[in-house]
C-alpha cells in the first residue's frame, strides 16, 4: 500500500533545522501543504522561501511552554479544517551521565522530548482524519540505552512506548502512528545539548551516521508505506538484535565508548 502525500496538511514541529527542516523540504517535494513550527521565526521564514511555491503557514512557538503549545494548536486547528500528517520532531540531547544532569534541565529534556508530543497530539488529533498519520521522531537511543545519551535515551524510551500504545488506542481509527528511529544524524544537535559534550569516542563512528535528508526520505517512505517503525540506518536493527539478545557482551563495550569514564557519586 503506497499512500499519496499531494496535498495532506503535515504540521511539523522542529521545523527550522536538522530533521524537522529536511523533512518539510522532502514532503513539499511531495506536494503537501505544510504548517512549520519552531521557536524563531527568522529561520522558518528562511525555510518558508527555500520551499516556495509549497504552501506553508508559520507558527512560531516553545513546545517547552504550556500557553504557547497550546496557542499552537489553537492557531493551526483554527486555520486547517483537518491535519493529516502530525510529525513530532523537536527534540534536544544531554551528554552527561544521570547523577550529574541538572534537575531543571533534566525536566526540559522530557518536557521537550516527550510530555510535548503527548500534549500536542491529544490536542490535534480530533483533526487528523482516517488515513492521516502521527509521526514520532525517536532515536535509535530508544531502543537501546546510550550510556552517553542516558536521560535522553530514556525520554525516547518512553516516546517509543507512547507511540505503540497511540497505536493500540487508535486501532480501528484508521490513524497511522509512526515511530522513527535514526541513528547518529549529522546535524546541530551536539552542539544544542542542554548538558555536556559528545565523548571523541563516539564522535568518531560512522556506522550508524546519517545525513538529515536520509532521515527525511526514511520518514517520507514510512508514510507512504504505512509503517509502524523505521529505523534508519537499517544496521541498527542489527545492534537492537544484538543488545537483546548479547547485553552482557554489548553493554560493557558501549560502556567503554564513554571517555573518560564516569565516576558515581560519593555517598
Amino acid at each position: 500500500m503506497h499512500v499519496d502525500l499531494i496535498n495532506k496538511t503535515a504540521l511539523i514541529t522542529g521545523a527550522s533545522s536538522g530533521i524537522g527542516r529536511a523533512t518539510a523540504r522532502a514532503l513539499a517535494r511531495q506536494g503537501a501543504r505544510l504548517i512549520l513550527t519552531a521557536r524563531s521565526r527568522e529561520r522558518l521564514d528562511l525555510l518558508a522561501r527555500e520551499i516556495a511555491p509549497a504552501e506553508a503557514a508559520l507558527i512560531p512557538a516553545d513546545l517547552c511552554d504550556r500557553a504557547s503549545l497550546e496557542a499552537l494548536a489553537a492557531e493551526a486547528r483554527s486555520r486547517f479544517a483537518t491535519i493529516d500528517i502530525l510529525i513530532n520532531c523537536a527534540g534536544v540531547g544531554m551528554y552527561v551521565p544521570s547523577f550529574e544532569a541538572d534537575p531543571p534541565m533534566l525536566r526540559r529534556l522530557f518536557e521537550l522530548n516527550f510530555f510535548a508530543p503527548v500534549d500536542l497530539t491529544a490536542r490535534l488529533l480530533p483533526a487528523i482524519p482516517r488515513g492521516g498519520a502521527v509521526v514520532n521522531i525517536s532515536s535509535i537511543g530508544g531502543k537501546v540505552p546510550l550510556p552517553w545519551l542516558s536521560l535522553y535515551s530514556a525520554s525516547k524510551y518512553a516516546l517509543n512506548c507512547y507511540s505503540d500504545g497511540l497505536r493500540m488506542e487508535l486501532e480501528g481509527r484508521g490513524i497511522q502512528v509512526l515511530s522513527v528511529c535514526p541513528g547518529f544524524v549529522e546535524t546541530s544537535f551536539r552542539d544544542n545539548v542542554l548538558m555536556g559534550k559528545i565523548p571523541p569516542a563516539v564522535n568518531r563512528q560512522r556506522r550508524f551516521k546519517i545525513t538529515a535528508e536520509q532521515c527525511a526520505d526514511a520518514i517520507v517512505d514510512g508514510l507512504r508505506k504505512r509503517k509502524r517503525t523505521v529505523v534508519t540506518p537499517r544496521i541498527g536493527w542489527v545492534l537492537i538484535a544484538l543488545v537483546r539478545l548479547f547485553p552482557g557482551v554489548i553493554f560493557p563495550r558501549m560502556a567503554r565508548m564513554r571517555t573518560p569514564a564516569a565516576k558515581p557519586p560519593a555517598r
